[in-house]
């Protein structure tokens, strides 16, 4: 198994976790697990190595968060079929098995991030100190191991349940057969309703421990996790008592105020419930930016422009849809400042995605913004989704509507059950879209190979002239525009691609490990 790297990481995890804000407490000198594990502060260390694992760079990342872009249809890669990004497109291409850095690395880091929560969860009851700060470390441990566990399941289906601390040099003991997903989905739902037990509200923490998990986390994330399993009673309660919480968690004012092209508190605000904590840590952060700045764009850190946007997907956006402008860059000011070079003009000329766009190149200065986890607008729809699954559109539309307006749309109203399911689905994906939840949304909503016929239709966006007057574009444009949408009916998406498969380097070291059916 992957793990078996990180056998003895946890002396050099926990002496270099440190970073902004309550991940300042990390100690600086040299430790080893023997000695450790004594007192409150040592409980405290440990918890925030488990946090800072979430930041590795193939967890929390790059690699997550676009991998789930691009195994979805509202984006792709500009780097053809036989790159990295390409091969998780055809996710059933042996590549994706044999070679794929992204699944590779990032099974190795989600491995990474279960063990220190482990050791957590195996020390620190041994430690006397406050039994009440024991219990919510132990409850942030539970819900970053959940969290894990939930991201794991939901990308690769039934994976090892391994609930201690990897602290072996045996190899044998590390080659464990892989659990169903119904006893990992079970594990993640004990571990979220011990950590709601014992977790403090977000408005409870101080600024030194902002961005820590809170009983809000667990419960949010609960609800989505009940979500997926149909468990529609519990998903509402959960759901409404982070809505009705006493932290008077809110929506931002303006879709873009979550991210940096807006004007508000991006970090930690209001809407925010769980966010991987990022600003602060080190130059250049996850570098998010890169990915979906516009190609060689004379803006912000990178400007690698991997992955560029779908037209059929843009298309979904209504345009008085706020969120049209939030999540897609049309447009952006030329270096020389005379004028706004449109898409149509860009390197590769379709919309490109805006959420992690770094204009002013923030990055550099040591700045980077969080990854946001779980929003409060995620937590209304579920909500949404719940109530309409178990008694229909009545009790629903108050929270689906609350997040429309939000967008500037309009109400939505008498609609059927169905109707409702599937207009809650679209504000779903087209709310957290780009959030590392693209493709985990389209297979639970059961569309990720339906919609394959319609990504070919699709309308080209007014273009604009310096003046800003339309201009009929010509052949030859319209022509290099329609060769840099995808292709989808030709993509290898089957029914088996509703997760992504075992990486060969995982089951070469595990033989015990079985790969997941139709993957070569």
């Amino acid at each position: 198994m992957k793990n078996i790297k990180y056998i003895l990481f946890l002396s050099i995890a926990i002496i270099t976790a440190g970073c902004a804000g309550f991940l300042d407490e990390v100690p600086k000198n040299s430790i080893s697990p023997v000695n450790f594990y004594k007192t409150g502060q040592d409980a405290i260390s440990a918890v925030n190595g488990a946090y800072a694992a979430l930041r590795v760079n193939d967890y929390y990342s790059r690699y997550w968060m676009t991998s789930s872009s691009l195994a979805s249809d509202g984006t792709y890669s500009r780097l053809g079929t036989t790159s990295d990004r390409g091969v998780i497109i055809h996710l059933s291409d042996a590549g994706m098995v044999v070679s794929n850095r992204y699944n590779i690395a990032i099974w190795s880091a989600v491995w990474q991030a279960v063990n220190r929560a482990n050791a957590v969860l195996d020390n620190v009851p041994n430690i006397e100190m406050d039994e009440t700060l024991k219990a919510r470390i132990l409850g942030e441990a539970k819900f970053l191991r959940a969290l894990t566990y939930f991201n794991m399941v939901r990308r690769w289906g039934g994976v090892p349940l391994i609930l201690n601390e990897t602290n072996t040099s045996d190899i044998s003991a590390l080659q464990v057969s892989r659990n169903s997903a119904d006893e990992v989905y079970s594990q993640i739902v004990k571990d979220l309703t011990e950590a709601v037990s014992v977790l403090p509200n977000i408005s409870s923490y101080g600024n030194e421990d902002i961005g820590r998990a809170s009983k809000e986390a667990a419960q949010g994330l609960l609800a989505k996790v009940q979500l997926y399993l149909k468990d529609w009673n519990n998903a509402k309660t959960n759901a409404l008592a982070v809505i009705n919480s006493p932290s008077n968690l809110d929506l931002m004012p303006d879709p873009k105020d979550n991210w940096w092209t807006g004007n508000g508190n991006v970090d930690n605000n209001v809407e925010s419930i769980f966010e991987v904590q990022y600003n602060g840590v080190s130059p250049q952060g996850h570098q998010l930016g890169n990915n979906f700045e516009p190609n060689a764009s004379g803006y912000g850190p990178g400007q690698w422009g991997t992955i560029i946007g779908s037209l059929w997907w843009y298309n979904q956006f209504e345009d008085k849809d706020k969120r049209k402008e939030a999540t897609w860059l049309t447009e952006y000011p030329a270096p020389s400042g005379d004028s706004l070079i449109q898409w149509h003009e860009f390197r590769f000329p379709v919309p490109h995605v805006n959420k992690y766009r770094d204009p002013q190149n923030k990055v550099s200065d040591g700045m980077a913004y969080n990854i946001k986890v779980l929003r409060f607008a995620d937590v209304l729809l579920t909500a949404a989704e719940a109530i309409n699954e178990s008694e229909g559109p009545g009790g629903a539309y108050e929270y689906v509507n609350r997040v429309r307006r939000r967008a500037g749309l309009d109400d939505l109203a008498s609609l059927s059950k169905e109707q409702l399911r599937d207009s809650i689905y679209l504000e779903f994906r087209k709310e957290l879209c780009f959030e590392g939840q693209d493709y985990e949304e389209l297979v639970r909503q059961g569309n990720l190979l339906k919609n394959k016929a319609a990504y070919s239709v699709y309308t080209i966006p007014p273009m604009y002239d310096d003046n800003g007057n339309v201009f009929t574009p010509p052949a030859s444009l319209i022509a290099t525009i329609k060769s840099r949408q995808p292709v989808l009916d030709n993509y290898e998406l089957n029914e088996w691609n509703t997760v992504f498969p075992l990486p060969q380097t995982a089951l070469d070291r595990n033989p015990k490990l079985t790969q997941n059916q139709g993957y070569p």
